[in-house]
């Protein structure tokens, strides 16, 4: 079995420089690499996410195309999703979804990078009995 030690995505990007100053100025990462063509940020609490330019020739070709907006969701916990909204208003950041509560345990609202990538700000609230029983532990 192959156990994992540690985890991170990484996007195909446009635009290295946008991202970098987005999740820097918005979301409290800092560079941990930085060239050409990738960039790997962190938080002080251990998230990590990755950035690489299009059509890299030290890439493969599966990983060739930019991320196109759609079928991912970079989710980042928070301990409260009503302050973080209000920063992310009063920052002027693209809010796509709207704070709101979910039946299945989850106070969140939705902003998109730069790169046209779909952020998901969530905070763990108590789910309904309906959802309740779905949790492992």
């Amino acid at each position: 079995m192959i156990t994992p030690s540690s985890s991170f995505p990484v996007f195909i990007v446009a635009d290295l420089d946008a991202a970098q100053r987005f999740y820097t100025a918005n979301l409290g990462f800092t560079p941990l690499f930085a060239n050409d063509w990738y960039l790997h940020l962190a938080t002080e609490s251990g998230v990590q996410v990755g950035f690489m330019l299009p059509d890299q020739p030290t890439q493969p070709p599966m990983f060739h195309n930019a991320h196109n907006g759609s079928g991912v969701i970079f989710s980042l916990e928070v301990e409260n999703a009503d302050d973080a909204y209000d920063q992310a208003t009063r920052a002027g950041l693209d809010i796509v979804l709207s704070l709101r509560s979910e039946e299945w345990g989850q106070r969140h609202f939705c902003l998109r990078d730069p790169n046209g990538l779909f952020i998901d700000i969530v905070q763990a609230i108590a789910p309904n009995a309906e959802y309740e029983q779905g949790y492992q532990g």
